[in-house]
């Protein structure tokens, strides 16, 4: 099992601070380096506050695009739409005039929408420059549910497509939504800077429990083999 970088912290406002830090970083440095900037980001209230302090940072916003690990199958407008949260964590701060592309469109579900899904994703510079990621305390991460439909072509490192569809259905945690599309694992391994967010000690516990299951029970295991690729910004206790 390859060891993976966990930054630890005792108090969740410099989890905060550190993580949007180093996104503020990779950002800054892409465009520096190739005048243009990407990043895939998760929904959640994980990364709520990161986002929102990371809007204020001062970058050259016009040259990022950003788009989604993954997303319910509804339309903007609708309940659960992660394009949504992002747009509103951006509202009213230079961070609104990047370039946003959502992953849904009006296709009658994910597996039918993907190859336009995928297509649409092509504006966005590739490999993506920053890949943030979430955990559920069920083991997911995206919409990589346990023993979901979709799933081992989701987390097969062989897989050459960015995006994969997935049906949760019976995966309690997906509630209402279990018509999903998500990256596919190659693609968040390919990503130059991939970050975990961890805001809580039971879910860095459960993370590192992952590590000895089947990677079909517990979906975030398949990021050990990430390496030190993978920086986990973590919360050691529950303040």
């Amino acid at each position: 099992m390859h060891k993976v970088d966990i930054k630890r912290f005792s108090g969740k406002a410099d989890l905060i601070d550190a993580a949007t830090a180093h996104l503020s970083a990779v950002l800054r440095e892409a465009l520096a380096a190739r005048g243009r900037a990407s990043a895939m980001l998760s929904g959640g209230s994980s990364p709520q506050p990161i986002y929102e302090a990371l809007a204020q940072e001062t970058l050259a916003w016009n040259g990022v695009g950003i788009s989604l690990v993954d997303e319910r199958w509804v339309p903007s407008g609708a309940e659960g739409s992660n394009a949504d949260f992002i747009q509103q964590c951006f509202a009213g701060t230079a961070a609104a005039h990047s370039f946003f592309v959502p992953l849904y469109n009006r296709d009658v579900s994910p597996e039918a929408g993907l190859a336009a899904a995928e297509q649409a994703l092509a504006l966005i510079a590739q490999p993506f420059d920053l890949c943030v990621l979430g955990m559920v305390l069920d083991g997911h991460t995206a919409s990589c549910f346990p023993y979901s439909q979709g799933l081992i072509a989701a987390l097969d490192a062989g897989n050459p497509a960015t995006l994969a569809a997935i049906d949760a259905s019976g995966c309690e945690v997906a509630g209402a939504h279990t018509d999903r599309i998500t990256l596919t694992y190659s693609a968040v391994a390919a990503s130059r800077n991939i970050v975990l967010i961890l805001p809580s000690a039971e879910k860095l516990a459960v993370f590192k429990a992952a590590a000895k299951k089947d990677v079909l029970e517990a979906p975030v295991k398949a990021l050990y083999a990430l390496g030190d690729r993978l920086t986990v910004y973590a919360l050691e206790n529950s303040q």
